[in-house]
């Protein structure tokens, strides 16, 4: 069973980075089209966060408009973006177009995505060692009897915890600092 958990662990670090680099690989080339939106209407929602001792509630915008690219060559009627504040009937705001969505400049956030990717090298590291010795099955091998049964334990066990701690701290790093 624990084998089948590190095989589930590889696929689920394979599936979310294969997801995550392209956006990645977007945000940091700077792709999409820049343009102004021009306000038509902008509602408020609200959403609520459940803490384990607290419930916290958070104030959303969307804004709806008429967009036009810079080099004015295309423009879209009725887009929706999703803004930190309210504006007002008529305001124009820089938004980019990526492959038919729209997004304030600041949203694109390249940090979230790196982290994403250094954490899967965490899950790649956890999914690799599940694979090897069986740990995390139900009636399994405990973590330190696992840990005995590593092939060329001097090797992988090194390997394997510093491509964790490497996946953890990166992953930190980019959500923290990016």
């Amino acid at each position: 069973m624990g084998r089948l958990l590190g095989l589930g662990l590889l696929l689920v670090a394979a599936v979310v980075a294969a997801v995550t680099l392209p956006e990645l690989r977007s945000e940091l080339a700077g792709d999409g089209t820049e343009g102004t939106l021009t306000i038509s209407s902008c509602e408020t929602h609200t959403k609520t966060h459940y803490g384990t001792h607290r419930r916290s509630t958070e104030l959303k915008f969307s804004c709806t408009g008429n967009w036009s690219a810079q080099d004015a060559e295309t423009t879209y009627q009725d887009v929706v973006v999703e803004t930190s504040s309210r504006f007002e009937t008529g305001s124009k705001i820089l938004v980019v177009e990526v492959d038919d969505t729209f997004e304030q400049p600041q949203d694109r956030d390249p940090g979230d995505d790196a982290a994403i990717l250094a954490f899967c090298l965490s899950v790649l590291a956890c999914g690799i060692y599940c694979l090897l010795t069986g740990f995390g099955g139900r009636g399994g091998p405990a973590l330190t009897a696992s840990w005995q049964l590593l092939p060329v334990r001097s090797v992988t066990g090194p390997l394997l915890g510093g491509l964790f701690i490497l996946g953890a701290l990166a992953a930190l790093v980019c959500a923290l600092v990016l």
